[in-house]
């Protein structure tokens, strides 16, 4: 069995982040670790309470997980061009899921008809990430 999960890196405001995923998606975290759980003597000051690791299921298979980086430690994570890829086959979920992650974002392809999908989009939320929305009205969703 595979399983994805796209890592986001955050510089401080992973749990704002992933509590907006959570309203935007629903579910509750498979787990959420801070930096204090490991070892509160040697963490960086001011990073107790930031998040070291979260995860949070979006379907079978498939966790959105996410930390916050300590200053000086982004290893490579951080700034990459790239985005989360979701495919819907029902066009109410699509609409909602789309307005939900744009607000406070930016609309960079609006949801529309394209040759290969009945809705297809693209947006930056508002803390950075972007999302691609791919819409296949009854087919099996990923296909």
């Amino acid at each position: 069995m595979i399983e994805v999960s796209p890592v986001l890196s955050f510089y401080g405001d992973c749990e704002e982040a992933f509590e907006y995923y959570r309203a935007v998606f629903g579910g509750e975290y498979q787990f959420i670790y801070r930096y204090k759980d490991v070892d509160p003597e040697s963490v960086a000051k001011g990073y107790g309470e930031k998040i070291m690791h979260v995860s949070l299921p979006l379907m079978k298979n498939v966790n959105l997980m996410g930390s916050d980086i300590l200053d000086g430690d982004a290893g490579g994570f951080v700034g990459s061009d790239v985005s989360i890829g979701l495919r819907l086959n029902n066009e109410e979920e699509t609409l909602r899921l789309f307005d939900a992650l744009a607000k406070g974002g930016a609309v960079v392809v609006p949801l529309e008809k394209v040759f290969y999908a009945d809705l297809y989009g693209a947006l930056i939320d508002r803390f950075g990430i972007g999302w691609s929305f791919n819409c296949n009205i009854g087919r099996e969703a990923g296909i």
